[in-house]
């Protein structure tokens, strides 16, 4: 008998020995277990309340940058970073507001104690997603790194009182493929301050002078505005204040004669210095007295030139270091006749001129010129706001679209014109600008520099089509816009359709029409601005760019090309500033929206 105890015993003592170790591990280590799966899913919680907090912070941080309405990138930049701060404070973690988060300078100082919330802010290049200084409008990804320190409930039996979390999140800008078709038809300076003369050399005062005089046209003295002085049709006028001129135009509304179509149709020699160009040194061309005749019979005029100080009759103004007392300097300058001594003596500038010759008079009174010539300075400024808020605040890439009554095929397009007149002909056959730049889908060629230098280059030139710029900029966008991209074109006119030269019909209007029809079968919107310079072009301009009558054979270029299209009616040079900006807010609004 006692053989057989022993043993059971001795199992007796293991079971126990078992039983004391199980009660162990359900006394000690399992609450431990429990107590670390309890930290750990809790940590678990904190991580993922963080990075719901840091997503959404630079989604606001996005779309704020995509709406900002800003041409300044640090500005741009910093206003995301506000409103994406706003938004991260308004979280909780684990119960615990956010609100006392702090952004820090550098990615090595996000290290949180309990209670701190840090965020780092970094603006990625969309192509190479590496860093972009603050300063720089192409940081379009709004990447955030954020950390917060929490408690931990039994941490504190275990020597570690908190524990941090991290979170990364970025948030791209969205993608824009814009282009701008631009109207820099005849009419676009029709608003410039100019004054038409009559140079001719009088021998009879002193020893002989050059004298200037005023132009009295069909209706009345020839000084203000182009279109008050020539009074054209409601489409406006070629005739324009810096080349090309042509100033033949002047006859069909104001019944004056340009003094060199007089001397080609007379066969004779005509009073800018007899035929001879560029004109820079000689006298006018009656000088000496009989050398041409001066058609005194007839309402003449040599040169048209920009009032420079804005004024309906011009005062005197001073630009860039050249002093322009009077008439006679505008005059002088414009033909080269300041330059040196040598061409302001053989010209006899100096019989009439009290200013002093110097280089660079001529390039002042064009720079300066150039600043009046309304609307198309007006616009000039105004689609270059544009181009800069969407540069800043969006992912976009540009193109650009030059009509008047054709459109180019590349930036280097020109036409043909004589910078004087087309119909003597008189002045230089020189090429003038009419600019296309194709938009490119190559990640990072957003083209905005070439828009930019584009639009810059931009002069008054012909026509009207309407149409065959939205068709040329639908192709190119159909062709060569990014894929998920937001598509859409800018239409800027100040008249409506007037040239029957296709590409889609012969008939200005349908043109235009079936234009927008391919925008809109091709997903992209088509804004319109009109400005009417005239009231009575309003409701012609109404007809033909609404976004209230989508019939495609009657209805306006906005309604018919849909997708959010707008029309924007202008009646003053000033506003459009405000309107294309207006523009510029709308499309990022669709962008950030996407």
């Amino acid at each position: 008998m006692s053989h057989f105890n022993k043993p059971l015993g001795r199992g007796r003592s293991r079971g126990q020995g078992i039983l004391s170790l199980l009660m162990l591990f359900a006394l000690v280590l399992f609450p431990l277990i429990a107590v670390l799966v309890f930290e750990f899913s809790r940590l678990y919680l904190a991580k993922q309340e963080l990075q719901n907090a840091s997503d959404a912070a630079a989604l606001t941080g996005a779309a704020t940058l995509a709406s900002s309405d800003n041409t300044n990138p640090t500005q741009a930049h910093l206003d995301a970073i506000e409103s994406a701060l706003k938004i991260f404070k308004s979280n909780t973690s684990l119960g615990v507001p956010l609100s006392n988060s702090v952004v820090v300078a550098s990615p090595s100082l996000l290290e949180c104690a309990s209670g701190e919330a840090k965020l780092f802010f970094e603006f990625l290049n969309p192509v190479t997603m590496l860093p972009e200084p603050i300063t720089s409008a192409n940081g379009k990804v709004v990447e955030i790194r954020s950390c917060n320190g929490s408690d931990l409930a039994f941490g504190k039996f275990l020597g570690i009182k908190s524990w941090g979390v991290t979170a990364v999140s970025t948030s791209a800008v969205p993608k824009l493929d814009i282009v701008i078709c631009f109207d820099v038809s005849g009419s676009m300076d029709d608003q410039t301050p100019v004054t038409f003369s009559k140079r001719v050399w009088d021998d009879t005062l002193g020893g002989g002078k050059i004298v200037y005089s005023s132009v009295n046209g069909a209706n009345g003295i020839m000084q203000g505005r182009i279109f008050d002085i020539l009074k054209p049709a409601i489409t406006g006028t070629s005739l324009n204040g810096t080349f090309p001129q042509l100033l033949t135009e002047s006859y069909w509304n104001a019944k004056t004669y340009f003094s060199e179509y007089l001397a080609s149709y007379y066969g004779v020699s005509g009073l800018r210095s007899g035929g001879v160009y560029p004109e820079a040194g000689a006298p006018p061309g009656n000088c000496p007295p009989g050398t041409a005749f001066t058609f005194d019979g007839f309402k003449t005029f040599t040169d048209v030139v920009v009032n420079i100080d804005g004024n309906t009759t011009f005062g005197g103004f001073s630009y860039d270091g050249y002093a322009f007392p009077d008439l006679a300097t505008l005059i002088e300058a414009s033909r080269g006749n300041l330059e040196n001594s040598s061409v302001f003596s053989s010209s006899r500038a100096n019989t009439a001129v009290s200013v002093s010759p110097k280089p660079g008079y001529q390039k002042a009174y064009f720079e300066a010129a150039q600043k009046q010539l309304k609307p198309m300075a007006d616009a000039k400024e105004a689609v270059l706001t544009m181009t800069q808020i969407l540069n800043t605040d969006a992912d976009s890439h540009f193109g650009f679209v030059a009509f008047d009554a054709d459109v180019g095929v590349d930036s280097a397009s020109t036409e043909q014109w004589h910078n004087l007149d087309d119909a003597a002909p008189y002045g230089v056959l020189q090429g003038f600008p009419l600019p296309r730049v194709t938009i490119s889908k190559n990640p990072g060629s957003t083209q905005f520099s070439q828009v930019n230098t584009s639009i810059k280059s931009c002069v008054p030139l012909g026509a009207t089509n309407i149409g065959a710029s939205v068709h040329a900029a639908v192709q190119d966008l159909k062709s060569n816009s990014r894929t998920g991209s937001v598509k859409a074109i800018i239409l800027f006119t100040d008249g409506e359709p007037t040239v029957p030269a296709g590409p889609l019909s012969s008939d200005p209007e349908a043109n235009a029409r079936l234009a927008a029809v391919e925008a809109r079968d091709a997903g992209i919107a088509v804004y319109t601005i009109g400005l009417a310079q005239n009231p009575m072009i309003i409701a012609d301009q109404e007809k033909i760019l609404n976004d209230t009558n989508s019939d495609p054979t009657t209805g306006g270029m906005a309604a018919i090309a849909g997708h959010g299209s707008t029309f924007n009616l202008v009646t003053d040079s000033s506003q459009l500033r405000t309107t294309f900006a207006k523009i510029a807010r709308r499309l990022v609004k669709l962008v950030s929206n996407k």
